[in-house]
């Protein structure tokens, strides 16, 4: 009866600490596979849940929280990338052997991107515009692409005015919708045919938590999309 008794005892001591002690060792492990496909995060923070905690050894996790900052995907400058889940699944031997984030489900699980005025940019000069005649400006009732444009052997400051839609539920698109030359309204059909070269696509099928994007938001110099995850 005293060897059932220790053995009982045994057991819930070993649940207890393994309650403390598995978490903080699981969240390193994640961190650690995290910065290797955040190229030069600032700020990681990772805090999982799991109950019991044995759990997590399978991959399977009662809550999850992850918000890393200023870092690249693909060349893309993100702000700030915050991943909010319950009841979550990953692939166990991924994680554990390779350091790698695979989802397998997960009951809800939300996810928040931020772009700044100055990422955007310095994406949008990289890929669309090397140079940098022009900006892009975020404002809280739309977008406007600003510049110089050589017409007919003259410097014509450019205004275009525009919104960010999404595509295919993982890229933002932004889409021209009109366009002033000094002052002057440029009609629909010449609208094309000035800005064709100027599309800015960001995809976000490079992050490490699959998303389809729901909403975009714009505030004062900055873009936010937000998402879920998609069985």
């Amino acid at each position: 009866m005293r060897e059932i008794v220790w053995a009982v005892v045994i057991a819930l001591l070993v649940a207890v600490l393994s309650q403390f002690l598995l978490p903080p060792v699981l969240e390193s492990r994640v961190e650690e596979a995290l910065e290797e496909r955040l190229s030069g995060v600032e700020y990681l923070k990772v805090d999982i849940e799991a109950w019991p905690a044995a759990a997590s050894l399978l991959g399977r996790f009662h809550s999850v929280y992850i918000e890393a900052r200023d870092f690249f995907i693909d060349d893309l400058p993100i702000g700030a990338f915050i991943v909010q889940g319950r009841e979550v699944r990953l692939d166990p031997g991924a994680l554990y052997r390779r350091g790698e984030l695979l989802l397998e489900n997960a009951a809800d699980l939300r996810l928040t991107v931020l772009f700044t005025e100055e990422g955007i940019n310095d994406y949008f000069w990289e890929k669309v515009d090397p140079s940098k005649r022009f900006r892009i400006r975020l404002k809280p009732d739309g977008t406007v692409l600003q510049g110089t444009l050589a017409l007919l052997g003259q410097e014509l400051e450019i205004n275009l005015q525009g919104v960010f839609e999404i595509r295919d539920g993982t890229r933002i698109v932004f889409i021209p919708k009109a366009l002033t030359v000094e002052q002057l309204q440029i009609p629909q059909f010449l609208l094309q045919s000035v800005v064709q070269d100027k599309a800015l696509i960001i995809d976000l099928g490079g992050l490490p938590v699959p998303l389809v994007v729901d909403e975009i938001r714009l505030a004062e110099g900055q873009l936010y999309a937000f998402g879920h995850y998609e069985k």
